[in-house]
């Protein structure tokens, strides 16, 4: 016979491995638990990653005081792709104002990161180590009149194709392809999930593209979130999918989805805005890093959220 308080104790073992195992989405995907270092991040509206090398990441706010990023070493298990820690080394600032920048990307053969804004739309280069890049990276057309956070939500740029991308949030979203000298390539029509919830009963609400990944084959890693606050507040929730999006073929693959909520017994909400390719593992297989927005931490019940993905 199990007694009350043996099948407690029972019960929290469970329960604590539980939090230390992983969660295995869909088609050969590996989601770890997401996870917070409050003592070592500030509070922040981290809205884009770009992998640096080795341990360090360049990460955007959209509501720093300047436009620029903040280097966080994100230290990553090698064998399994967990995130162990995440410490915050500095600011690099450009000496310009904050264009409510969303994304953020990496460009290894000039040295420089590209930004995006979604005040303006536009995307601007910069040098890793600050100043101004004097490229004039043209914007599409059909990203020329956005609704009001509606816009360059995603970027990224693929060092083996030599391709940048970026697409608006909301519906209906418009995919643009540039080369290696920042021409437009192409525009594509991404195919966006039907939401899950009622925008007309919702205080605060998004829908939409939050983030790309410019994989080595010319796909993307496409992250599609529906972000849903009830009058109420209480019963919010943040619901995320992981797709894999060929633009020449125009099909979509779910990899995987999770779901955070905010209610009476959770409070692990987590707003996914940026994401990029991190190392690959000792086994090869390739690690997908997430930050989440707290809007600052908002009022002590968010958090700077983290996790990783790994692609089998």
């Amino acid at each position: 016979m199990v007694t009350g308080k043996r099948l407690l104790m029972v019960l929290y073992t469970a329960l604590s491995i539980g939090c230390l195992l992983p969660l295995y989405a869909a088609d050969g995907v590996l989601l770890h638990r997401q996870r917070s270092f409050r003592n070592n991040v500030p509070p922040g509206n981290y809205s884009g990653i770009a992998w640096l090398g080795e341990d360090r990441y360049a990460v955007v706010s959209d509501k720093s005081d300047a436009e620029g990023f903040f280097v966080f070493s994100i230290a990553i298990d090698s064998i399994n792709g967990d995130i162990q820690n995440v410490r915050n080394l500095g600011f690099v600032e450009y000496a310009r104002d904050n264009r409510d920048i969303e994304g953020i990307a990496l460009v290894p053969q000039r040295q420089m990161v590209v930004i995006s804004g979604e005040a303006d739309n536009r995307i601007r280069a910069y040098s890793v180590g600050g100043g101004a890049v004097d490229i004039d990276i043209p914007q599409a057309a059909v990203h020329s009149a956005l609704p009001a956070n509606g816009g360059l939500e995603s970027l990224s740029y693929n060092a083996v194709t030599g391709r940048m991308w970026t697409c608006n949030e909301t519906g209906p979203v418009r995919m643009a392809e540039y080369d290696t000298l920042f021409s437009i390539k192409g525009i594509y029509d991404y195919p966006l999930d039907a939401p899950l919830k009622e925008e007309a009963k919702a205080a605060h609400y998004a829908h939409g593209v939050s983030e790309i990944c410019a994989d080595d084959d010319g796909t993307l890693l496409v992250m599609e979130r529906e972000f849903f606050v009830p009058k109420r507040k209480i019963g919010a929730s943040v619901n995320c999918k992981l797709f894999r999006f060929s633009p020449s073929g125009g099909g979509k693959q779910l990899l995987g989805q999770w779901k955070s909520r905010l209610n009476l017994l959770k409070r692990n909400i987590a707003n996914y805005e940026g994401m990029c390719f991190g190392p690959r593992l000792a086994d090869g297989r390739r690690v997908v890093v997430m930050v989440a927005d707290s809007q600052g931490q908002y009022k002590g019940v968010m958090k700077d959220w983290f996790r990783t993905a790994v692609i089998q």
